[in-house]
């Protein structure tokens, strides 16, 4: 919560709403999870992977103009834009019980009038009120939308390709999951004491700390039954309290050359080294 002031980021941690540039933001509840699940990708986007002319340019403008140039060249858009448009009606909590494709009816665009490429705002209906949100507002709202879903942004900084690399390898060495919601939400039930029924009102937020913090309960009693019997790791215990994550000190998209692929990987290097020699 680096780009949160220290009210907001209260306000995170109580699923309280929040406040700022004439809007009022709301944690994502959990009956909106599948709406959620597909506009998601529209705030987590890394920017720094856009093509470099995209690059100044405000993260909605770019998702508009991502969109007009598919369909100018008749291949089908990314659908960011409408995501993005998605994800800003669920905080809001505009058109709440309409299908998505309802939701976006209540939206309109608002374009520079010299130049129809250019995104000057969009125009949300509340309750007979229009609310305008900039690009530029947009970039500044994106942390908050982030910090109250459960959304972990990268770094501006960071490099798009090594963070992907990390993730594909992860996800590589990852045990395939059949990710259901219900299943989710009776594992919390199990380990809370709370009924199915109530976590629909829960903030998404709320459940995926209940499902880290039950992760992290059986992961610490597993691990320490492990340890007693002489179980390592290689880069120590994964869960060495039943209270708090343990802080990353390596970089897990990293193997050493001579483990990859059995050792396959070395030795194909070092031949190829003698064949130029």
């Amino acid at each position: 919560m680096q780009d949160l002031s220290l009210e907001m980021a209260k306000a995170v941690r109580r699923f309280e709403p929040i406040e700022t540039e004439g809007l009022t933001l709301y944690p994502i509840q959990v009956k909106d999870i599948d709406e959620f699940t597909t506009a998601r990708p529209a705030i987590e986007f890394m920017q720094q992977s856009l093509p470099v002319a995209m690059l100044s340019k405000p993260l909605l403008q770019s998702y508009y103009t991502l969109e007009l140039d598919a369909a100018k060249n008749g291949q089908p858009g990314s659908g960011l834009f409408y995501k993005c448009i998605l994800f800003l009606l669920l905080a809001m909590r505009v058109g709440n019980g309409l299908p998505a494709e309802k939701r976006i009816e209540l939206v309109d665009l608002e374009l520079q009038a010299n130049d129809p490429k250019r995104l000057k705002s969009v125009l949300v209906f509340v309750n007979g009120e229009v609310k305008r949100i900039t690009p530029m507002q947009f970039q500044r709202l994106r942390p908050i939308l982030a910090a109250q879903n459960g959304i972990e942004l990268v770094s501006e900084n960071a490099n798009p390709e090594l963070v992907q690399a990390e993730r594909d390898l992860a996800e590589m060495n990852a045990p395939k999951l059949q990710y259901r919601v219900d299943a989710l939400k009776a594992t919390v039930a199990t380990f809370s004491g709370a009924d199915e029924s109530e976590m629909e009102e829960w903030p998404i937020l709320k459940l995926l700390l209940r499902r880290d913090a039950v992760q992290r309960l059986a992961g610490y009693i597993t691990c320490s039954f492990a340890e007693a019997q002489g179980g390592k790791w290689k880069h120590g215990n994964p869960f060495p309290s039943p209270l708090y994550d343990r802080e990353i000190d390596y970089c897990g998209g990293l193997i050493d050359m001579s483990t990859f692929a059995g050792g396959a990987g070395m030795r194909a290097v070092q031949n190829a080294g003698n064949q130029t020699t």
